[in-house]
């Protein structure tokens, strides 16, 4: 990408690309932006071709200093478009956006894991979407033979013991498939109260400052 500068007054419109950034805006916006005063009606400034024009003159002298201090301000240029175009968001719209960030991170608890016992050991097994309609479908057919021919072992699930950094089998039968699905119960239960609980904060919180202070760890 090439340094240049259009100021074009035409077409109203100024073009500034300098360290591989570009900024474009109306001919007044660019000088609210700069800042500094400039002689110049239009500029045609090119230093790959080490060229300048100004004026609709060309052929004038390379490098020219105001031109250099502009393509220098190309940083300082695209910060105050940016401030000068930022629009901030109501109270109402940040609380939304806070709301929203809330059940994400309900979800995401909801779906990390969980702690059950129902083999008398302490164990972190799945809880994603998948993992819970798979056993609560197996938990259905505990009782009947399907179960008892499907698993005669017992039925098989992944998991992290207490202690350990790799997932082993555990292998449920009927009675610890219900407490296993009755942990994930109460996992999801106590998850969803947590997220109440920020969504209460949310709903008393009376600045942007209250909102920031709401922790989703």
């Amino acid at each position: 990408m090439q340094n240049i500068i259009i100021l074009d007054t035409n077409n109203d419109k100024v073009i500034v690309q300098a360290q591989e950034k570009v900024y474009m805006d109306t001919i007044n916006n660019f000088f609210v932006d700069y800042g500094k005063e400039i002689e110049y009606k239009s500029i045609d400034y090119n230093c790959g071709t080490e060229s300048c024009w100004l004026n609709g003159v060309a052929f004038q002298q390379y490098p020219n200093e105001i031109c250099e201090d502009i393509l220098k301000s190309i940083d300082e240029l695209i910060a105050k478009k940016a401030a000068r175009e930022y629009i901030a968001l109501t109270f109402d719209e940040l609380k939304a956006i806070k709301l929203s960030e809330v059940d994400v991170w309900t979800e995401s608890k909801i779906t990390g894991g969980f702690i059950s016992e129902c083999t008398g050991e302490i164990v972190r097994y799945d809880s994603d979407k998948d993992t819970q309609l798979t056993m609560q479908g197996i938990a259905l057919n505990v009782s009947t033979e399907r179960f008892k021919n499907e698993y005669p072992d017992g039925c098989p699930v992944r998991g992290y013991k207490e202690g350990e950094n790799v997932k082993t089998i555990q292998y449920l039968n009927a009675s610890q498939v219900y407490t296993w699905c009755a942990d994930l119960s109460s996992h999801v239960g106590a998850c969803k109260q947590q997220g109440w609980s920020k969504q209460a904060e949310v709903a008393a919180a009376l600045s942007k400052e209250d909102l920031d202070a709401i922790i989703l760890d």
